[in-house]
């Protein structure tokens, strides 16, 4: 297991600076302007989201086999990997914290037991503006995909002194940047390992990471997120893999067979013909086969 790997199973995220070139950039930038028919000037009036989109839509094939983004994805989680189907096109969308994994509540469901298969299922988001155009950023909770507990009454309190006292405030202060400390929503300070409690260790907060033209954030799917608002346009592609494993199976069928609202559909012949070239396409399984799993949301 290499370095970056070992980083990203304990925090559940990795970055990568332009991933795509500005070439590609300004092609899915300009797709999804023509597919969602947004301007620029829209945000904050309008938004767009297209769930299967990337599978739907054929100009948008190339990044799933991107050499670029299956080198990162090898990295973090292996070579065995395949695509999950999952897939969404954003224009101008902002959204709460949450996570992408089908069980959605800590601990609970197939996708966080791991007695047979860790979850590797990993969700593969990648910007297309500058951070200066629009304010964009992806907040993370780091450890979040393995341990949640809140903080008790206590706790919270002894942390927000620490953080209204930390040294980097004072200097702060001292500089007339700030007036005062805005703390995280409490919802978002949380424990994330066995260690909590010792005086100093510290609960997980938020990460906000600001996002430039091409830049790829790959993060578990239990990982809990957020996007940012935005001050300017917002254009994103979303993508999912992970290993032949139970929890890809899963995940793949509860897109295809529980979230009927989200509509998606048969791979075309054309993208599995293509998927089984590269070594990523994953048969499905029937609902049938699923029927363990479908019923854990009943």
């Amino acid at each position: 297991m290499n370095k970056s790997s070992t980083k990203f199973n304990s925090q559940g995220f990795a970055v990568f600076r332009n991933l795509l070139s500005k070439q590609e950039v300004q092609k899915y930038r300009a797709a999804i302007k023509t597919l969602s028919g947004l301007r620029d000037e829209d945000f904050g009036q309008k938004h767009f989201e297209c769930p299967d989109g990337v599978s739907k839509h054929d100009i948008f094939w190339d990044i799933i086999w991107n050499p670029n983004l299956l080198n990162a994805l090898r990295s973090l989680i292996g070579h065995s990997i395949r695509y999950t189907q999952h897939s969404d096109i954003h224009a101008h969308r902002t959204g709460g914290w949450h996570r992408d994994c089908a069980c959605r509540t800590f601990g609970k469901g197939p996708d966080w037991d791991e007695s047979v298969e860790k979850y590797r299922v990993v969700r593969v988001a990648i910007y297309l503006q500058s951070y200066a155009e629009s304010g964009s950023s992806l907040g993370v909770i780091p450890g979040s995909h393995l341990h949640e507990r809140p903080l008790t009454e206590e706790e919270w309190n002894a942390w927000v002194h620490r953080f209204r006292d930390s040294f980097a405030t004072k200097v702060l202060r001292r500089m007339k940047l700030i007036r005062e400390v805005e703390l995280p929503e409490r919802s978002t300070v949380m424990w994330t390992t066995g260690r909590r409690g010792l005086p100093w260790v510290n609960p997980s907060v938020p990460i906000w990471i600001n996002t430039e033209p091409g830049d790829c954030v790959i993060f578990n799917q239990r990982l809990y997120h957020c996007a940012s608002p935005i001050n300017g346009p917002k254009y994103a592609i979303f993508l999912s893999y992970s290993p032949d494993n139970l929890h890809a199976h899963n995940h793949m069928g509860y897109y295809r067979y529980i979230r009927k609202d989200l509509r998606y559909e048969n791979l075309r012949a054309e993208l599995i013909d293509r998927l089984t070239v590269e070594g990523l396409y994953l048969e499905p399984q029937t609902p049938n086969d699923l029927e363990a799993f479908s019923k854990s949301y009943q």
